[in-house]
């Protein structure tokens, strides 16, 4: 069975994330789940309609679609490039979380532990933050953007960064379509949600906005960030690629089943810089690690 991606056209973050989490049955992927953890996008202190962060709406319906389906232990995250808690102010994210009585945690300040990596690749281990290990499922709320390192594209499987310690992030971007791989024999993400009300052409963090005015949702990362890739007419992405080698879902367009509007009537022909890497808060830390590496 062909894995199933739902795209729509979108005005409306909060109505919209509601409805495509009921389309996918997140309820179900998340059934018997004790803990979900609902991890947010936020590179960079940017407003929304930069196209640089999830937009607030989106996680008032992915809080409301829980509440209603009987999820009680849910908690908000996220480690971004600037001090995300100054950005959980600013732009609403704690007073929605608030309002839904759910906690929300700077990922930048939690503690971390090492987590070896099965079979890895590359990446041995990973310091991971607790908030994450505490959690049986993810609700992933990323953006819909382009990378002007190795990634191409930041999507559901690149969104997984922020659950590594903040001073060993750098480490991703030196052979990123393997350590993300590795990454995600680690923690993977549940239900996906990508935000493109407003997509980032020519970078993510140094790039420009783009009304896109689409939402895309699924269970299988792999096709979701395929299908939100080709939305930004960027076919060649090699960690989407490699996952789908290795069996972590679907990157051939021809075996997803895209519902609601076709790739072709959203795309629009998203730009890079050229290869650089883009590390915006994954360089190393001025404090260094409470939490050193095993030898």
């Amino acid at each position: 069975m062909k894995p199933v991606v739902w795209l729509v056209k979108a005005t409306d973050g909060r109505e919209t994330t509601y409805r495509l989490l009921g389309a996918i049955k997140a309820e179900e992927a998340l059934k018997g789940k004790a803990r979900v953890l609902v991890k947010l996008n936020i590179t960079a202190n940017l407003p929304p309609e930069s196209g640089v962060i999830t937009s607030p709406s989106v996680l008032d319906g992915a809080l409301a679609y829980l509440a209603d389906h009987g999820l009680r232990d849910i908690v908000v995250a996220e480690g971004g490039g600037d001090d995300v808690s100054v950005a959980f102010e600013r732009f609403g994210y704690r007073d929605i979380a608030a309002r839904h009585g759910v906690p929300i945690v700077d990922l930048n300040r939690d503690e971390a532990e090492w987590v070896e990596v099965p079979n890895p690749l590359v990446a041995e281990r990973f310091s991971i933050v607790k908030t994450a290990r505490a959690c049986d499922a993810i609700l992933n709320l990323p953006c819909l953007k382009v990378h002007n390192g190795e990634a191409v594209v930041t999507l559901c499987m690149k969104n997984m960064m922020g659950f590594i310690e903040r001073c060993r992030r750098g480490e991703m971007h030196h052979d990123f379509t393997h350590r993300i791989i590795d990454l995600l024999k680690v923690v993977r993400p549940t239900v996906n949600v990508v935000d493109g009300l407003v997509g980032r052409t020519w970078g993510e963090i140094h790039g420009e906005p783009v009304g896109m005015g689409i939402m895309l949702a699924g269970t299988d990362m792999v096709a979701v960030d395929a299908v939100g890739a080709a939305a930004m007419d960027m076919l060649e992405v090699p960690h989407i690629e490699l996952a789908a080698d290795l069996g972590y879902g679907a990157a051939d367009l021809s075996q997803i089943e895209v519902r609601g509007e076709t790739i072709a009537s959203v795309r629009r022909h998203f730009r890079r810089r050229g290869w650089r890497a883009e590390t915006w808060g994954a360089e190393p830390h001025p404090a260094p690690s409470p939490n050193p590496r095993p030898k």
